[in-house]
């Protein structure tokens, strides 16, 4: 009986090894997928065709990048906000949008209210396309800190850490359109 219950004892702790393997197997896994899905997004030259949610981790790759740290919460139920991003003790909302269509002051309000209820006071808005003049102005009197990032300015912020990154289906060039807001994802050091 007690070659029995030790056999048993051993197949137990096998089994338990076993277990705990797989499992550090699994995370091996998952995390060599994530990176090279990080990989390919990172490569992306046409920024327009990604999928709204593979343009979420786009983004977050560049502000890991340019050095902070990022907690992606897009998804179903995000309340509106998308990246949460944290550097030198400042948390921003990030809210990403790729889109076609110009975004309007619509959009901005409802930054305002993801910011509200997140209880944050930085935000910035990332699209592929570009702003309206209501937009911009809504951002300017908005009770927070609002930076505006449109497709060309993403573009060169994409290629400032190196990133191949073009919106091809809007036509951002080089020196075409309207530079605003602080800069402020560009800020070094």
């Amino acid at each position: 009986m007690g070659s029995y219950l030790a056999t048993v004892a051993r197949l137990a702790v096998l089994a338990v090894l076993m277990l705990i393997a797989l499992g550090f197997v699994r995370v091996l896994i998952e995390l060599a997928i994530e990176k090279r899905r990080k990989r390919r997004l990172t490569a992306t030259r046409d920024i327009s065709t990604l999928s709204p949610s593979d343009f979420e981790q786009y983004v977050a790759a560049l502000f890991e990048k340019a050095g902070y740290r990022v907690v992606r919460t897009g998804g179903s139920g995000d309340g509106g906000v998308d990246l949460l991003v944290k550097r030198r003790g400042t948390t921003s909302v990030v809210q990403c949008k790729r889109y076609e269509d110009t975004i309007g002051p619509s959009t901005i309000r409802e930054l305002i209210g993801a910011m509200t209820n997140a209880g944050i006071k930085d935000g910035l808005l990332i699209t592929t396309s570009d702003f309206t003049a209501g937009a911009e102005r809504e951002a300017r009197r908005a009770p927070y800190k609002i930076d505006l990032v449109d497709g060309e300015r993403l573009v060169h912020w994409a290629r400032t850490y190196g990133l191949p990154g073009e919106v091809m289906d809007r036509g951002v060039k080089q020196g075409i359109g309207r530079r605003r807001g602080s800069g402020r994802v560009k800020r070094e050091g």
